[in-house]
């Protein structure tokens, strides 16, 4: 008997998400081509070519307390490889600016590849239609168009933290499967917690507790194997997050990660940044009715809608260092998750049909089309740079 290969195909719904991401990043490329580099992304383009060059294991570091590796990484890895390739070693500039292409491509790419598995885990959970409207509002998201336009951590440790988040309870569904199964995911789930620490050690902290507490629930009777795999997943973690440091204790030290007053502070001001960036209380109001919803309708009280909701509404509290807003920004995509996982259960046509179905589909085109609008209007604003 012949077994015929399986193969990947593209169907109407990874064509939707295809062209959503596609409109992602466009609106990304044309944020990295009108917006110029502030002194922060100035900053890190500058020290992570320097962490890219050949440099002694000790000396003076280019990091500073507060710094992000996998930030400093990111912004310097093109600029480190477009000098490699220079033709002549004996151009003279007192000062060249870093090109703001080669310092924002890497954080682009992590925004369309963050939208890509929220798509997919959206879509696995939720279906087409949960995964459609939390994808759209991602991708037309003037925060997230920011966040993945600029060189900054927000982006990185979102993508990471989500990473960790739901591969820690696909491992959990697992568990009773023979442990042969469970190998590729703990090597995910490692590079999931090494690359978020890099990102964000507070991020990686309350990641780790996230994952822990899901994967408890999930599994019950293999505890043990939790806390096993979990360790597993940690050293593996912290050999990615020393590598991304080039194992140089120096530097290292250089960036200030032992707790502060700040680690200890638990604050709501975050969510204060959240009402000021654009599109901030269109997302709030939404996801303010989701959760209604969630309280008054019994059947979306299921953990596929309680566990992103519980990310999204913890997250912003959890103390660290962060520039402004960035705790919010790792929130947003367990928010857009649970506003889609709202929309597919008002839209399964086993409960509803007719004229409130028609309601539920005009109140998400509305929701997408009035973010569309919103970062129409950032782009626009852009041309006066």
């Amino acid at each position: 008997m012949r077994i015929r290969k399986s193969r990947f195909e593209v169907h109407k719904a990874q064509k939707i998400a295809g062209a959503l991401l596609a409109a992602f990043l466009v609106q990304s490329l044309w944020l990295v081509a009108h917006l110029p580099l502030d002194m922060s992304e100035t900053r890190a383009a500058l020290a992570g070519r320097l962490l890219w060059s050949s440099r002694p294991l000790s000396g003076t570091s280019p990091l500073i307390p507060g710094d992000s590796i996998l930030t400093l990484r990111s912004a310097g890895a093109l600029s480190a490889l477009a000098a490699r390739w220079e033709t002549s070693s004996y151009k003279f500039s007192i000062y060249g600016a870093p090109n703001r292409w080669l310092v924002r491509l890497p954080f682009v790419v992590f925004g369309v590849w963050l939208g890509a598995a929220l798509w997919w885990v959206a879509r696995r959970i939720f279906g087409d239609e949960g995964g459609y409207v939390a994808l759209a509002l991602y991708c037309f998201s003037p925060v997230m168009l920011l966040a993945g336009a600029t060189a900054n951590s927000g982006i990185l440790t979102a993508w990471g933290l989500f990473g960790l988040v739901y591969t820690a309870i696909g491992v959990a569904h697992t568990l009773y499967a023979p442990p042969r199964k469970w190998r590729p995911r703990i090597v995910l789930l490692g590079v999931a917690i090494g690359l978020t620490a890099a990102g964000n050690l507070a991020a990686a902290v309350i990641g780790l507790s996230i994952a822990a507490a899901f994967m408890f629930y999930l599994a019950p009777g293999r505890r043990l194997a939790c806390l096993a795999i979990l360790a597993a997943g940690s050293v593996i973690g912290t050999v990615i997050f020393l590598a991304c440091f080039g194992f140089n204790l120096w530097d290292l030290a250089s960036a200030g990660l032992k707790p502060n007053a700040e680690y200890l502070q638990f604050t709501g001001r975050r969510f204060v940044a959240l009402f000021a960036a654009p599109g901030g209380l269109l997302l709030i109001l939404a996801f303010v009715a989701g959760v209604l919803v969630f309280v008054l309708w019994k059947r979306t009280r299921y953990f596929g809608n309680a566990a992103p909701l519980v990310v999204a509404l913890f997250l912003p509290w959890w103390p660290g260092r962060f520039f402004p807003g960035a705790s919010v920004i790792w929130a947003l995509p367990f928010a857009f998750a649970f506003v889609g996982g709202m929309y597919a259960d008002l839209l399964e046509r086993g409960f509803f049909e007719g004229q409130f179905r028609r309601l539920v589909t005009a109140t998400a085109m509305f929701l997408v089309g009035a973010s569309a609008l919103l970062s129409i209007t950032l782009l626009a604003h852009t041309l006066q740079f």
